[in-house]
């Protein structure tokens, strides 16, 4: 047996503890620790109309392109994989709202990042558990891919 694994091991698990502690008291008791609590669970919160069209959550498209005139923006994609065979943003990253919270590693902390799904909603999710996180330069593209399009804006398939 080895010991210092052993009292390393030991260790994790109680600040692991400790942490799922800090998130169920913020959030109340949800199925994964490190995932946004999602509506119908005991405890916690339904994301609302509220939560998503809070301004400082979204861009609009056209706000979205001005910016990007200027600086990069690292583009999240967080719908499903059948959604993203549907057609995407170009160099968009895909993310499924299921993994967000074990790839939110993958992100760039110093660019722009822009959260996209069908309607705004999943991304709004997304940008507050970014935001969590201390990614505060993250923005939910309002209106979701459908916004983006009739702004002129291009998807590939």
């Amino acid at each position: 047996m080895n010991l210092p694994l052993t009292v390393a091991s030991r260790a994790a698990r109680a600040f692991q503890d400790r942490e799922d502690a800090k998130t169920r008291e913020k959030y109340g008791e949800s199925r994964d620790p490190g995932d946004v609590p999602v509506g119908g669970e005991s405890g916690s919160r339904d994301v609302d109309a509220a939560d998503v069209t809070v301004g400082n959550l979204t861009m609009t498209a056209a706000a979205v392109m001005a910016a990007g005139r200027s600086r990069p923006i690292a583009w999240v994609d967080v719908r499903s994989a059948e959604a993203w065979k549907g057609g995407h943003i170009k160099g968009a990253l895909h993310m499924p709202m299921a993994e967000v919270n074990v790839r939110v590693s993958e992100l760039a902390w110093d660019q722009l990042v822009i959260a996209v799904c069908a309607n705004g909603v999943d991304s709004a999710r997304a940008v507050a558990f970014f935001r969590e996180r201390g990614m505060e330069d993250t923005f939910a593209l309002a209106g979701g891919l459908p916004a983006w399009t009739a702004s002129g804006g291009e998807i590939v398939s």
